[in-house]
C-alpha cells in the first residue's frame, strides 16, 4: 500500500518541518518506480504464460533491460493493436527511469528553496566520478512527482490491455521477416 503525503499538511511550502517533507517525497518517488516495477514484472510473466516469446532480458535483475525486453516483445507481437501505445509507454517511462539513481542513491540536502542532490557515477571502468549536484526547486520536486505519477498510472494501464489480449498475441509478420 501507497500512502502519499498532503503537502499542506507536512509544509512542503514551509521551513517548518522542511527535512522530513524531502524524506516524504523522495520516498513517494521511490514507490512510484517501485509499482511501475511491479506492472513490468506482472505483465512479463502474464505474457510468458500465453506462451508469447520474450527475450532473456526479461528475467534480468535491471529494470531497465527487463523494460527492453518488453519493448521488444511489442515490436514483434500485435495485442489487438494496443502493443503502439505500450511502445510509447514504455520510451517514456525509459525516459523517466533514469530519474530513480539519484532519488535513490543520492545524498539529497533540503535546502531553503528545494534540494541539492549529490550522487556518483559508476561506470565499471574506473573508480566513481562524482557528477554535477543535482538541484531541484520545491515546485520542480513537485512537477517531477506528478510526471512520474502520470507516466506510472499511464504504463500500467497500457500493460493491462495487453496483458488482456496476450492469450490471443500474434506474431506480427515484419518481425518475422527481418529476423
Amino acid at each position: 500500500m501507497s500512502v502519499h503525503f498532503d503537502p499542506n499538511k507536512i509544509s512542503f511550502f514551509s521551513l517548518d518541518e522542511w527535512s522530513v517533507a524531502v524524506c516524504a517525497w523522495r520516498g513517494c518517488c521511490i514507490e512510484v518506480f517501485s509499482r511501475a516495477e511491479h506492472s513490468v514484472a506482472d505483465c512479463i510473466l502474464t505474457l510468458q504464460g500465453a506462451g508469447v516469446a520474450i527475450h532473456n532480458d526479461a528475467q534480468h535483475q535491471g529494470a531497465v533491460a527487463r523494460l527492453r525486453a518488453l519493448h521488444d516483445c511489442m515490436e514483434k507481437f500485435s495485442f489487438n493493436g494496443h502493443e503502439k501505445v505500450a511502445r510509447r509507454r514504455i520510451a517514456n517511462w525509459q525516459r523517466l527511469v533514469h530519474q530513480r539513481n539519484f532519488l535513490a542513491h543520492a545524498r539529497i540536502d533540503a535546502t531553503q528553496s528545494g534540494i541539492v542532490a549529490h550522487h556518483y557515477r559508476f561506470d565499471g571502468k574506473q573508480r566513481g566520478e562524482p557528477l554535477p549536484p543535482k538541484q531541484l526547486t520545491r515546485i520542480e520536486m513537485l512537477q517531477l512527482l506528478a510526471e512520474l505519477e502520470d507516466a506510472q498510472r499511464a504504463l500500467h494501464g497500457q500493460l493491462g490491455c495487453i496483458k488482456a489480449f496476450a492469450p490471443v498475441a500474434k506474431p506480427i509478420l515484419s518481425a518475422q521477416v527481418s529476423s
